[in-house]
């Protein structure tokens, strides 16, 4: 079987995180020793079997991944030798400490969640030692070290979708995107299908934003009026497995297991000498999965039909029904 791996390969260094935002569905073990030669070793050859299977990026996150920076300086550095576009996913809080390593250590783009720009709002999203001010600084002091910064924004109905105007305003201004993130399903809130979710975006931006493009498992970038923001929602809302081995990232854990599906219990403990079949294996798996498990589509709901590719939608105010 000829396989092929795009984009390439995440590294969830670390469970530990300083904030305890209420979005979040952090799921990974902790593991707090100091990284070792050996786990050099094991980084270096994942990296480079998904680089042979033509993966060209590597991902970092948590957690809150700075909380290792050691780690993260490691990956970024053995990415650069492997001629990896590389990418830092964070709350910001350490932002101002660890620039220069970032800067000096290769990073390309860095995605740093902002829920609201309304200090009370965030804290209350974010919790832990929650600090807006000193995230914001940590961002101006990456501004023209690090080549692409995005904000990540979990919208949360009733809570800060009425920031969504401010928000695309204030970064857009600074030259940075604001990526708005459809965020987990509650007891009161059901996801839809992207679409969907990209016109209640596009609702409270205004009515001439246009799509750019779209990329990976479907996020779409969009200008309006000049700015440009994103939307994005998890690829298994709308049960894309059939795309997700050329789409999504193979998962590295902080234990050094292979997570090809973070919604299926399978998983392969990564072994030096063998990585490269070991990813191919994960690879495989997923290839042979068809629909998300049962236990999601309970969870999720699973009363709609996605819609396709040059349907039409229906006038928008009847479409959000969320």
């Amino acid at each position: 079987m000829s396989l092929a791996l795009t984009p390439g390969i995440r590294f969830i260094v670390t469970s530990l995180c300083n904030y305890n935002c209420a979005y979040c569905h952090n799921e990974w073990e902790q593991k707090t020793k100091p990284i070792s030669q050996l786990e050099i070793k094991l980084i270096d050859e994942l990296i480079g079997s998904v680089k042979n299977l033509g993966g060209i990026e590597v991902d970092i996150t948590g957690g809150e991944p700075l909380l290792k920076a050691e780690r993260v300086e490691a990956i970024l550095k053995l990415a650069k030798r492997y001629e990896m576009y590389t990418n830092l996913t964070t709350n910001g809080y350490f932002l101002i400490r660890d620039s220069e390593m970032l800067y000096q250590s290769g990073l390309d783009e860095v995605h740093v969640h902002i829920p609201s720009l309304d200090q009370y709002l965030y804290r209350s999203l974010m919790r832990g030692n929650a600090d807006l001010d000193l995230v914001l600084e940590g961002i101006d002091r990456i501004k023209g070290k690090i080549p692409v910064i995005k904000i990540n924004i979990p919208v949360e109905v009733e809570t800060n979708e009425k920031e969504i105007p401010t928000l695309l305003e204030y970064f857009s201004n600074q030259g940075i995107i604001p990526r708005f993130i459809e965020t987990m399903p509650t007891s009161s809130y059901q996801t839809n299908e992207q679409r969907i979710f990209d016109e209640f975006i596009k609702s409270r931006v205004g009515d001439n934003a246009h799509l750019r493009k779209s990329y990976l498992w479907g996020i779409n970038e969009y200008e309006s009026e000049g700015r440009r923001f994103e939307t994005l929602r998890c690829i298994c809302f709308d049960r894309k497995c059939n795309i997700c081995p050329k789409t999504n990232f193979i998962h590295i854990d902080q234990n050094y297991k292979i997570r090809p599906c973070n919604l299926r219990p399978f998983k392969i403990q990564a072994k030096k000498g063998n990585c490269s079949k070991q990813i191919r294996k994960a690879i495989e798996f997923l290839e042979q999965q068809i629909d998300i498990p049962d236990d999601y589509k309970r969870l999720w709901g699973n009363n709609y039909v996605p819609l396709r590719i040059g349907d039409n939608l229906k006038n928008t105010e009847e479409v959000l029904k969320i």
